[in-house]
């Protein structure tokens, strides 16, 4: 089954403007999005729609994919990743790329074979629990009706990004535990702001009040003083977020012992491919995998795995559904979501929408 056409478009999507932690710029009010489309001879078109990095995916489409891709067996993904994974030492936009790429074909395969994405990569399960992941607030006190809002849209989890000041934030998760009660579960991602003594601290707080998981209190490349404080917090530390090495990465952190869960995307880790390669090398090991946002390959994925507990739904849902005429996947009654059931990633495209937001195609 040969690639006949490989297409990106370069979407600028409205969206409203968000907060990170303290130091970090707002996200802007439009989105830097992309719509990669493979076809294939047989007519069957793959997709991968992003949020982010839309004009490097185009870029590498016009300069890597099309020059490199074109005529390829479509279904040969491990040959193609392993060729485009041996050409990323050339920069991180390489990897993006693969990435995008990558889930193209696995929609472009389970739609020839007439099936959604998680049966094709063989199901373990057809729905998958599903935490909210909030935005940072503007005051430690917004923390308490988010986290009311996050429990009555059905999430039996809340993570809180906060503002990297260690006691404010510490005070927000006081908040939030005494708001939501002790059957919700509660997790923080420090977005990499303390240093190793503040680490230990709130690590050390956030045991007391009960958290799951503490993510990224440092850079993910601090690997000594995250295996030091590793050793000295009862708290599952998450990691290994933020690099572009795949499972090559998560093996330096399995190795060096720096936390008890892994982190991965598709659009850091190479796709689908390099996401369940990361799963099953922790599975080895008997350590989780947590699947970060990355909207509807990562339900699909999540449904597949077996060692990953949740995954990632940013609140409100709505906010991170760009483009599409599928309805934002929400949590059921067991704080659930399903991925959708047509074949492949199975979501319906919005091409108004998407005519609207084009401002390049390649």
């Amino acid at each position: 089954m040969k690639i006949k056409e490989i297409k990106c478009r370069v979407l600028k999507v409205p969206r409203s403007s968000y907060r990170w932690r303290d130091g970090f710029p707002r996200a802007p009010a439009e989105r830097d999005a992309f719509l990669l489309q493979v076809t294939a001879e047989n007519g069957v078109e793959g997709y991968c729609i992003g949020a982010r990095l839309g004009e490097v995916i185009g870029r590498q489409t016009e300069r890597l994919l099309k020059p490199q891709m074109l005529g390829e067996n479509a279904l040969d993904r491990e040959k193609i990743w392993q060729r485009l994974w041996d050409m990323g030492r050339m920069g991180t936009e390489i990897v993006a790329a693969l990435s995008a790429f990558d889930v193209a074909l696995w929609d472009l395969a389970a739609k020839s074979a007439g099936v959604p994405l998680y049966k094709h990569l063989g199901a373990y399960r057809d729905k998958v629990p599903a935490y909210a992941s909030t935005f940072t607030q503007e005051t430690v006190e917004d923390y308490e009706p988010l986290a009311r809002d996050c429990v009555a849209r059905g999430y039996k989890a809340i993570k809180l990004h906060v503002f990297g000041d260690v006691k404010k934030d510490i005070e927000a998760c006081r908040l939030v535990r005494e708001t939501v009660g002790d059957d919700i579960e509660l997790m923080l991602d420090a977005s990499a702001a303390y240093n190793f003594e503040e680490a230990l601290w709130a690590g050390r707080e956030l045991e007391k009040l009960n958290f799951y998981w503490f993510e990224e209190p440092m850079r993910d490349y601090e690997m000594t003083s995250l295996q030091e404080l590793h050793r000295r917090l009862e708290i599952n530390l998450c990691v290994a977020e933020t690099s572009w090495d795949s499972l090559f990465d998560v093996a330096n952190h399995i190795a060096q012992k720096t936390g008890r869960m892994m982190h991965a995307t598709w659009y850091r880790k190479g796709g689908i491919t390099g996401l369940l390669k990361i799963a099953h090398t922790c599975e080895a090991f008997g350590m989780m995998v947590q699947l970060h946002h990355g909207e509807i390959p990562m339900i699909h994925a999540g449904c597949a795995i077996k060692n990953n507990k949740y995954v990632e739904i940013l609140v409100p849902e709505e906010g991170a559904h760009l483009c599409l005429a599928t309805p934002p996947i929400v949590p059921d009654e067991e704080g659930c979501v399903r991925p959708p059931e047509g074949p492949g990633l199975g979501y319906e495209l919005n091409w108004d929408e998407i005519e609207a937001c084009t401002v390049g195609e390649v």
